[in-house]
């Protein structure tokens, strides 16, 4: 089976919510994002095919969330967390490719390795 990803993807766990079209919002925390979509845990179920906004806070920007249009292509159980508060796997798609993504995700990365290479050294 091939791998369809074209954009790199960063494995880092990033502060999130999802707002529908009624306004309706759920908490979320992305932990797998590209320029073209994230896979989320959140705290309740959405409909497949529903239009989103994300909104995530990326360091170093720190509070300010950056607004991002998406649509929901999958949402699963999270059998990692099925009692707690994010019993639910969310991935979505990007309207939008948002290239801009990459270069702040690609330096958050990078700073939280330094921080854990320097964690590792004997001191």
């Amino acid at each position: 089976m091939r791998d369809k990803r074209r954009y790199q993807r960063f494995r880092l766990w990033l502060p999130a919510r999802l707002e529908g079209e009624g306004g309706q919002t759920r908490l979320a925390v992305g932990h797998d994002m590209s320029q073209k979509g994230s896979l989320l845990v959140t705290s309740g179920q959405l409909e497949v095919g529903a239009p989103v906004t994300l909104h995530v806070s990326i360091p170093p920007e720190g509070g300010q969330e950056r607004p991002i249009h998406a649509r929901i292509v999958r949402v699963e159980p999270n059998t990692k967390d099925p009692e707690g508060l994010w019993p639910y796997r969310v991935a979505v798609e990007f309207v939008d490719a948002a290239p801009e993504l990459e270069d702040l995700l690609r330096e958050q990365a990078a700073n939280l390795e330094g921080l854990t290479d320097k964690s590792e050294q004997p001191g």
